[in-house]
């Protein structure tokens, strides 16, 4: 019976109750770049948060503004450090040490207690940097790596599993995919992985046995950037850590492809943050048991969060803002949302371990 019940939580709609936490006491400002989140990462049970964007207020001269660039020069760069304890709903500022520079934003990935930080934006608004840095959060310090030794199309992603970390860019697909490794103990590159197969890519994951992506695969036909924006499904894609051979596991999820999209990826299952005309979408894609779950609508048009899952689908929120259209107006939405400090529990949660304790 408890097996019965519990499978029809994941079969159906799981509503959950959103709880504000301790508000964000950095200085990112969705206003500054409305498209990049809060840079953070969890580590255990504490999320930590670096650098971010934020205005500077000014008086407009008509006689000198540029219209399109005029707020590129009036905005602030922070090299401040916040760490998010979930024990106990509280921020604190990391006095002990500070960003090797000041930087708007960056991608990261966690090992064991280490954040490594790449495609790090700095003062210069689009310039990223192609070094990596790892910083370490129980020593609490800096070192800065070695330069990314290849090239990739799109955006950066990577996973971390077993000593190793894998790059893949998100647009590889469109020449020929190439799997990144960087072995974390000896810090060299290892000889790349070569998938049988082209794809695009949303996200990546580690597995336990192999590599996951969420994304599309390419025939010889889809050699335009185009066909990735007209791609409504994804599918789960597995990629074998030592042989690069790349399988289709069956699984698909409709996802739309626009620039709010959101996907991270924790614990065996994706987690897609989809931003509709009134409301955002959480989708939650599950590499085991090879389904996928809608966990929550939000009433608002939430753009670039600081979006964390922690444990079993409980998720924080951090940052973010109204989003808006691709002609930069206001979408439709109900509320007065600024920012957004929240926790989201899952109902199927707290239902399904009740019904163990029967």
């Amino acid at each position: 019976m408890i097996r019965l019940l519990t499978l029809s939580f994941f079969a159906s709609l799981c509503l959950g109750e959103l709880i504000p936490v301790s508000n964000y006491i950095g200085q990112h400002k969705q206003k500054c770049e409305p498209r990049l989140a809060i840079t953070g990462e969890l580590v255990q049970d504490k999320i930590y948060t670096f650098g971010g964007c934020y205005p500077i207020p000014y008086i407009v001269d008509p006689s000198v503004e540029n219209m399109y660039f005029m707020n590129a020069k009036h905005n602030n760069v922070s090299e401040t450090i916040q760490i998010y304890d979930i024990k106990k709903d509280e921020w604190t500022h990391e006095t002990e040490v500070k960003l090797p520079f000041p930087w708007r934003s960056a991608s990261t990935q966690v090992y064991q207690q280490d954040i490594y930080f790449y495609s790090v934006r700095s003062a210069e608004r689009y310039q990223d940097s192609g070094k990596m840095w790892k910083y370490d959060t129980v020593l609490k310090e800096f070192s800065a790596l070695e330069d990314l030794p290849f090239n990739w199309h799109g955006n950066l992603k990577t996973c971390a599993n077993n000593g190793r970390m894998y790059f893949v860019g998100d647009s590889d697909g469109m020449q020929r995919n190439a799997i990144q490794v960087y072995n974390i103990e000896n810090g060299v590159w290892e000889k790349p992985l070569f998938p049988n197969l082209r794809f695009t890519i949303k996200q990546m994951l580690c597995g336990k046995d192999a590599i996951q992506f969420l994304g599309n695969v390419l025939t010889d036909e889809d050699d335009s950037m185009l066909v990735y924006f007209r791609l409504e499904n994804s599918e789960l894609i597995r990629t074998d850590y030592i042989t690069g051979n790349t399988i289709l596991s069956g699984l698909s999820v409709k996802a739309s492809s626009t620039y709010d999209l959101i996907v991270k990826a924790n614990n065996d299952k994706f987690y897609y943050f989809d931003v509709k005309d009134e409301e955002t979408v959480i989708v939650v894609v599950d590499t085991v048991a090879l389904e996928n779950r809608t966990l929550e609508a939000l009433p608002h048009t939430l753009e670039a969060p600081l979006f964390i899952p922690y444990q079993d689908d409980l998720l924080f929120l951090f940052g973010g803002g109204r989003s808006r259209n691709s002609w930069n107006r206001p979408k439709k939405s109900t509320g007065t949302l600024k920012t957004y400090s929240h926790k989201l529990v899952p109902e199927s949660i707290v239902e399904i371990k009740h019904q163990k304790n029967e």
